[in-house]
């Protein structure tokens, strides 16, 4: 997993939300994102564990990243104003997130 995007994984501690909220984005996310790639198990996980207060995020390949980029500007929009940064720097990275050929 890239360096950046760990980092901004960290900094959800940070984040006054409610955990119910963010996992609820998380998962919408997730679902949207697999839909739209018809993506089988094991190629997109976006996840947020109420009970570990941690996010889970794995992308199998760039059309699984990209679905996932495309999925988060779908809901971006929605997602109340307090999450919403994170999610639009997550994007950001997740965008220039890079895959050996």
């Amino acid at each position: 997993m890239d360096r950046n995007i760990k980092e901004i994984l960290k900094t959800l501690d940070k984040i006054v939300v409610s955990p119910e909220q963010l996992a609820y984005w998380t998962s919408a996310i997730e679902t949207t994102a697999k839909s739209m790639c018809a993506a089988e198990g094991g190629k997109i996980n976006f996840s947020y564990s109420v009970d570990k207060k941690s996010m889970e995020f794995f992308v199998k390949d760039a059309q699984s990243r990209d679905c996932l980029v495309k999925s988060i500007e779908i809901h971006l929009p929605l997602i109340p104003e307090s999450i919403q940064g994170y999610f639009t720097v997550f994007k950001y990275e997740l965008k220039n997130m890079k895959f050996g050929s």
